[in-house]
């Protein structure tokens, strides 16, 4: 009996998951299709590594560096954008990890050249080694930050838009399109943000 219990509650946290997601405003309108791929192809997943994990501007970075941006600005608007946005990463993430494990490739946090990722690429902003306190009011240090991101949305934006020429399949340049339209909303998003408060 406690297992049907714990069926039902991992279904409800699956639906409600789903749901909030679907209701984040820090993402485009496009809905996301269905995770799927016409058939294996190693060389796709081993593409989609790089989005995926494999650089300063994949993905987990985007999830690492906006959460650390949300955690040391001191500004309530910034902040939860950043968390807002970080969220759709995460959901991107899952995505990417979902599409390269059904190509036949394991989503390892490294990228097509099997170098593994290091947490030494996100764009911090502040430097490690000499901020014991984090100053963060500062408005020069909020906008340095917020054009790093900008800055990683575009790379990112040109990253998928290569993956999508290099990959010939209908369902993942479906995927793909929806994540390049996300990445764009942020974009806009960082930009007003840079003309609002910085």
């Amino acid at each position: 009996m406690e297992n049907c219990k714990d069926l039902e509650a991992l279904k409800e946290i699956e639906e409600r998951v789903e749901k909030f997601l679907k209701s984040l405003p820090c993402q485009s309108k496009l809905p996301m299709p269905e995770i799927k791929v016409e058939k294996e192809n190693l060389e796709y997943a081993k593409l989609l590594l790089n989005a995926f994990s494999g650089s300063e501007d994949s993905e987990l970075a985007a999830i690492l560096q906006y959460l650390y941006h949300h955690e040391t600005i001191d500004n309530e608007t910034i902040a939860n954008s950043l968390l807002c946005i970080a969220m759709i990463e995460m959901n991107h993430y899952e995505v990417l990890s979902e599409l390269i494990t059904l190509l036949g490739g394991k989503p390892f946090l490294y990228n097509s050249n099997k170098y593994f990722y290091s947490t030494g690429t996100i764009g911090y902003m502040d430097n490690p080694y000499n901020d014991i306190t984090l100053d963060k009011s500062v408005k020069s240090k909020i906008r340095l930050k917020i054009e790093k991101d900008i800055l990683s949305e575009i790379n990112a934006i040109n990253a998928y838009n290569f993956i999508q020429k290099n990959i010939n399949d209908k369902y993942i340049n479906k995927i793909i399109e929806k994540i390049i339209e996300d990445e764009k909303f942020h974009l806009r998003l960082f930009n007003v943000l840079l003309e609002k408060y910085c």
